[in-house]
């Protein structure tokens, strides 16, 4: 998910194959500039709904039932069904599909979106609903990267010097610096990101990176 401002299991029973809806192709990218799309965000499930169907297989955004969503993020498939209505009327997520079990139609759900832009100015402009969308995403972020880190059991002098991107990493500072110290940091900090989206494409076969990057100075009043 990028700030443009910086802050950027099928089920038994009488199956049939899926058949396609006359739904457009997902967006590569979708700027979020109303209050419904932002709120309908600042839910941490409805936020793991987003990122397990905007997380790619084979270089394809996934298409998938209520049932198979509830698998993947172990809740209940009742509990779901609410948070994806709210995500399929603000048109974040869509019915890419739909199939026949046992007699009952099952509708399976695509991301609207590859990416996320989202604009400093609206997001300050309702920083109530910002602050709650942020939260969020910092939860799906904290919980993955926890798992990432319980998974990554070998201690790091035993892993392969090649093999070294797999494992977690994570950098925190607080320091008091000068003025254009902190101007280097911010604009090396922008540079990255620069690069990241000019650089960084989607590729079918590969290793699915999660990146997290963050700047802030005391708060003063501008």
């Amino acid at each position: 998910m990028n700030d443009d401002t910086g802050v950027s299991i099928w089920q038994y029973g009488g199956v049939t194959e899926p058949q396609p809806t006359a739904a457009a192709e997902p967006a590569a990218k979708r700027a979020i500039d109303d209050v419904d799309s932002l709120r309908a965000m600042a839910d941490p499930t409805r936020m793991k709904i987003l990122n397990a169907l905007m997380t790619p297989r084979n270089g394809e955004l996934p298409v998938m039932s209520a049932k198979e969503l509830a698998a993947a993020l172990g809740e209940s498939q009742t509990k779901l069904y609410r948070h994806i209505r709210q995500l399929e009327t603000a048109g974040l997520i869509r019915v890419a599909a739909t199939r026949m079990v046992s007699g009952i139609q099952e509708q399976r759900y695509q991301a609207g979106q590859w990416d996320f832009s989202l604009g400093g100015s609206f997001l300050r402009e309702h920083a109530d609903e910002s602050e709650v969308m942020m939260q969020a995403l910092l939860s799906t972020f904290r919980d993955e990267y926890f798992a990432a880190f319980r998974a990554a059991k070998r201690p790091p002098e035993e892993v392969p010097a090649d093999q070294m991107f797999r494992r977690p990493k994570m950098f925190h500072a607080s320091v008091t610096v000068s003025e254009a110290k902190a101007a280097e940091v911010r604009r090396r900090l922008d540079e990255f990101v620069d690069w990241m989206s000019e650089n960084i494409q989607e590729e079918r076969h590969g290793v699915r990176m999660n990146l997290l990057a963050g700047y802030y100075t005391d708060a003063q009043q501008d």
